[in-house]
């Protein structure tokens, strides 16, 4: 009896832990105890934070970091009309539920892993975004990189297989354990390919310990079997079969070998990628949470706890090392659960601080020490997204190109590759002169008959809409004046094209 009753609690705790009202309490508890490390260490260096966003600058940032777009016209007017005072906490959790956030996820994400798309690879590149959708929708962190990196079969019948993909071939061992390194541990192993790295413990032994956990997938005739059979791990093979398509710069022939040392003990039947996935993903491993927390607050904040984001390592030390142990300790106690950490997060005062004021030394303070928002730049795709939101979806507004592959240029021409600093603006001429004159986004829903004169009240009604619409925010007094004045001999879609052009359109702030 008294066994039954032991497993009986021990069932409820485990549903109670499951809860959807014990995760947000959970968040909830680590917010406080983030918000705690920063004000801290602003007080520690006599910092003040800046205020809280108002609503408008809180709706703004929030859909952009987690559904990669602007609020609609109508979600902006019904938060900013809600006086409940839980109703920021609601609205994470609704962006969190959506299936949008997994969409978003994936579209960074697949920029990350993906090699340059060449035309062949369109169509699988919509079936790799597509399946990373689902799973940031579903699934957690070590389950997406399990299933990542032991991929086999045809990246058709298995959009995971993408990953280990360039082209048509197998991507090369070095570029394998480079890419692996930096997305999923956090560090930046490939400085050690040629030579011991030059700063940091990492040995050139270890670059190609772990580049030795790719091997079975590199057979001589890869072309051949990727194209008929898809990936396969063949299990005879090791490091020496490179040397058949010539050595790579600073090879070294190896066993696979952990990063720190520890060579591989592989169970029966187990291929090396299962070996090197089962390492990774342990909750208790040194690398894993700890790069994926701190990936995570630099994709919220626009700056790493460590930074740069993908070079963490002794001579590089966290900003706040107490947090950052923190949040990588709840992050993989929660199962890697990258939802709760990422709400956990915005729930903070930290992330929902104002952008707005402040200057010189104590403005870049503030920002370096988490107590000011700093203002990202808007990616390509967040960009394109944007620009869709406010003009309607395509098919449904003539004035977007519904063209195939119409985003895709877009985020070619607007992009960069790799992990670009958030902060910095690097669009030039060419960038702003295609988005003024392509035509693909021609405001032509907002050429009503009412754009130009009417009442006063009406103008002023409209001015409030293409603000509300564009910025997510009412305009200020002067703007109202101003716009309202043009209003009288203008018209509305030219009106919603300065403010498309502004510079407040294209930042995250």
């Amino acid at each position: 009896m008294r066994r039954l009753l032991r497993s009986l609690i021990v069932l409820v705790l485990a549903v109670a832990v499951d809860t959807p009202s014990h995760a947000a309490d959970a968040a909830a508890e680590l917010a406080a105890l983030i918000d705690q490390q920063i004000d801290t260490q602003l007080r520690n260096e006599k910092a003040q934070p800046a205020a809280l966003a108002d609503d408008a600058e809180f709706i703004r940032r929030i859909y952009l970091d987690l559904h990669g777009t602007v609020p609609t016209l109508e979600q902006t007017r019904h938060f900013l009309a809600d006086a409940t005072p839980d109703k920021r906490a609601r609205l994470v959790d609704a962006l969190l539920a959506d299936e949008s956030y997994g969409r978003y996820m994936a579209d960074m994400w697949q920029a990350y892993l993906m090699s340059p798309l060449a035309d062949e690879m369109a169509k699988r590149s919509d079936l790799f975004r597509a399946w990373l959708a689902v799973q940031f929708n579903t699934r957690r962190w070590d389950q997406i990189v399990t299933d990542l990196l032991t991929a086999t079969g045809r990246m058709e019948d298995n959009p995971a297989v993408t990953y280990l993909i360039e082209a048509r071939l197998p991507r090369a061992v070095p570029d394998l354990t480079d890419l692996t390194s930096r997305y999923f541990l956090g560090v930046r192993l490939n400085c050690a390919q040629c030579h011991d790295h030059p700063v940091v413990k990492w040995k050139q032994e270890e670059f190609w310990g772990m580049a030795a956990f790719f091997t079975q997938i590199q057979t001589p005739k890869r072309a051949k079997q990727v194209y008929e059979k898809g990936v396969v791990d063949d299990p005879s093979l090791t490091l020496a079969s490179l040397t058949q398509a010539g050595k790579p710069d600073g090879f070294m022939q190896l066993t696979p070998t952990f990063p720190g040392g520890k060579a591989l003990n592989a169970e029966a039947g187990q291929t090396h990628r299962a070996a090197l996935a089962a390492w990774m993903t342990a909750p208790g491993n040194p690398f894993f949470a700890r790069a994926m927390a701190n990936r995570t607050w630099w994709r919220l904040f626009g700056r790493g706890l460590v930074q740069p984001v993908d070079d963490m390592h002794e001579g590089n030390p966290p900003s706040h090392s107490v947090l950052l142990d923190g949040l990588a300790r709840r992050f993989a106690a929660s199962g890697f659960d990258l939802k709760f950490l990422t709400r956990a997060i915005v729930l903070t005062r930290a992330y929902q601080r104002t952008s707005q004021g402040g200057a010189g030394d104590l403005a870049s303070k503030q920002t370096a020490l988490f107590g000011r928002m700093a203002v990202k730049v808007l990616s390509a795709g967040q960009l394109y997204d944007a620009l869709e939101t406010v003009c309607g979806s395509p098919g449904k507004v003539s004035g977007i190109d519904t063209k195939q592959g119409a985003r895709w240029e877009f985020v070619q021409f607007f992009g960069e590759s790799g992990d670009p600093d958030p902060t910095a603006y690097r669009r030039g001429i060419p960038h702003l002169l295609r988005q003024m004159n392509s035509g693909q986004f021609s405001l032509s829903a907002l050429q009503s008959p009412q754009s130009a004169g009417g009442s006063v009240s009406m103008q002023d009604s409209l001015v409030s809409d293409v603000f509300l619409t564009f910025l997510s925010r009412q305009p200020s007094a002067d703007e109202r004046r101003q716009a309202v004045a043009f209003l009288s001999k203008g018209s509305l879609r030219e009106l919603a094209w300065v403010l498309m052009m502004t510079s407040e359109f294209s930042l995250n702030h």
